[in-house]
């Protein structure tokens, strides 16, 4: 587009294309959304994870399909957007998240504390020892898991066992350990877990509740593979502490 007054050319702004499983990123409904890191993210990276790493491909339009790109909307608006508000994918005032039985979370609640830590929260008497819920913060928690998977944490739903309006289906959550973990050196092996997940929705598809069943330990026990070095002692929160980081200036985003 030309300025008429100085003979200029302005450029605007090239909006990115249409992400393949996850909707209110781009569209209009979002311009007044307030994301986390100031714009919407891009998911270029993990989906070429996903294309590279998936067991199943589902047919656009099929309940397979439909699920599993709701979900990746879903964990896509808790790590990125900031406001309930501006969620699209569920009921702000119905939503209830539980993991293995445990205690049910509100829609600001599972905000506050991220995803990572609703799903890694252990309701049994302890924590994990590999992984602590409550000296981790939203942050520290993403920081963890960007850094650990840089080339992604890839998502696809296995199987679909019922339709609306409760849905449950198996999926499997994967990345490839690049980066060492709370004192245990990288594998570069793919790490991943397994579960079942009984959601439901309303008539306009939105998530009411989500029952989430999976084995923490299995997960992070190829987290842990390899030894543990002396020089990390005491739980620390995040990345800190941990002597296979000590080069590393940043984590890289999924």
């Amino acid at each position: 587009m030309a300025n008429s007054s100085t003979g200029s050319v302005l450029i605007e702004p090239v909006k990115p294309l249409k992400d393949p499983y996850r909707s209110f990123l781009y569209e209009e409904s979002e311009e007044n959304t307030v994301w986390r890191h100031g714009a919407a993210p891009t998911y270029d990276q993990v989906n070429d994870l996903f294309h590279k790493g998936r067991t199943q491909e589902w047919a656009e339009g099929t309940l397979e399909y439909v699920v599993q790109n709701l979900v990746k909307t879903w964990e896509m608006e808790l790590s990125h957007k900031t406001r309930i508000e501006d969620f699209k994918t569920i009921d702000p005032e119905k939503f209830r998240i539980s993991v293995n039985g445990g205690p049910k979370l509100t829609a600001e609640e599972t905000l506050k504390v991220g995803s990572y830590n609703a799903l890694m929260a252990s309701n049994l008497p302890g924590e994990h020892e590999a992984y602590k819920a409550s000296k981790e913060t939203f942050d520290s928690s993403h920081d963890i898991f960007r850094t650990v998977f840089p080339d992604g944490f890839a998502w696809e739903v296995l199987a679909v066992y019922s339709g609306p309006p409760v849905v449950s289906f198996k999926w499997r959550h994967w990345g490839v350990m690049k980066a060492g973990y709370k004192g245990h050196p990288p594998t570069n092996e793919v790490v991943e877990s397994i579960g079942i997940t009984v959601a439901k929705v309303d008539e306009k598809l939105r998530i009411t509740e989500l029952e989430v069943y999976y084995d923490p330990t299995a997960f992070l026990a190829g987290l842990t593979k390899g030894p543990k070095s002396p020089a990390y002692s005491e739980y620390q929160r995040g990345i800190e502490g941990c002597p296979y980081l000590k080069s590393l200036t940043g984590s890289s985003t999924h």
